[in-house]
């Protein structure tokens, strides 16, 4: 059993939900681009020049728009929802932000990019098209906004002296779009037109997989964290247990290690140190009843600091490790 082949490009895409070139109203004629622009010029049911009519709700669009929490991209003939497809450009030239009832029209506020505005100043598109999903002959989310030259929507000011059919002007536009030749016929739109849907995903498979990337994507990188710290770690206790560094430096250390070219160094610098303290062999046994206490490591630190900095300023630099040694040994003969 054979399916039927639809008539156009625009019954093609209404098949699969989604609305292209219904309504389109004008944009001024001055060349500037508004703040605000007209996506149905009334709500309720709504009529098209090709006899198309769509039931239209503020606030179901309105409250789709706030839950899916997105801007809506303004496009140049739709190519949001049908050059995409194919691989092809699909640049914004603006982003629709927030969405208002205005005399009885929907609108949306629109942060217009540069070349939107060039576009505009030119005055070579005069008019806006949105584009939606449908069920039932309803609106129930929009999907973006293109700048289109073929109005579909009669009744508007600007659109007054445009009679006769649309269709082949439509079959031009959706040629381009397509990425066809202009003179594409309608048997290659519809061709290429049923081979994007039939490769197209699924959303509830899409959204399925993406969840899964996510959620590996946070596995892997709290592993990757873990691996880090644990790195942190190992490098700062071998360097304390090889007395290359003393207790007070351990968090100086630790916060030079917080990103990735300072744990390089760090490692670099550990791996060139000698031990700043003598190995005494009395690492394991009890400290000894009475006696002087042991440098205080703070001190000892500063000490080291000091004989560093006066090395430098008699023209012989050293290490901090050497000056640790240095100031170990002076402690001790103190």
């Amino acid at each position: 059993m054979t399916t039927p082949a639809l008539r156009s490009p625009l019954e093609l895409a209404e098949a699969a939900g989604l609305v292209l070139f219904s309504t389109v109203t004008a944009l001024p004629t001055d060349g500037s681009a508004p703040e605000w622009i007209t996506l149905f010029p009334k709500i309720g049911r709504v009529q098209t020049r090709d006899g198309r009519t769509f039931e239209v709700s503020a606030a179901t669009l309105k409250a789709a728009f706030q839950a899916d929490g997105i801007d809506l991209p303004v496009d140049v003939n739709h190519a949001t929802d049908t050059a995409a497809l194919m691989g092809g450009r699909a640049d914004a030239v603006g982003w629709g932000t927030e969405l208002r009832e205005h005399d009885g029209a929907l609108q949306i506020k629109v942060d217009w990019l540069e070349e939107g505005r060039a576009l505009l100043a030119a005055r070579k598109y005069r008019y806006t098209s949105p584009s939606f999903f449908q069920n039932g002959g309803s609106a129930i989310r929009l999907k973006a906004v293109a700048l289109v030259t073929s109005p579909a929507l009669g009744g508007q000011p600007a659109l007054a002296h445009a009679g006769g059919s649309q269709e082949p002007h439509t079959m031009k536009t959706i040629a381009t779009a397509l990425g066809l030749a202009e003179g594409a016929s309608e048997a290659e739109c519809l061709s290429t037109l049923a081979a994007l849907k039939a490769g197209s995903v699924p959303k509830a498979v899409h959204d399925e997989t993406l969840a899964q990337l996510q959620a590996k994507t946070g596995e892997l990188d709290s592993i990757r964290k873990a691996a880090r710290e644990a790195r942190v770690t190992g490098l700062i206790e071998g360097a304390l247990k090889a007395k290359k560094i003393v207790p007070a430096l351990k968090d100086h250390y630790v916060t030079l290690c917080s990103t990735d070219a300072g744990l390089d160094t760090v490692e670099k610098l550990f791996a060139g140190m000698t031990p700043a303290l003598p190995g005494s062999g009395l690492d394991d046994r009890a400290p000894p009843q009475g006696g002087d206490a042991p440098a205080d490591p703070v001190l000892l630190a500063a000490a080291a600091q000091k004989i560093q900095d006066e090395a430098k300023a008699a023209g012989r630099p050293i290490g901090f490790g050497e000056a640790m040694t240095l100031a170990t040994r002076k402690a001790a003969s103190a």
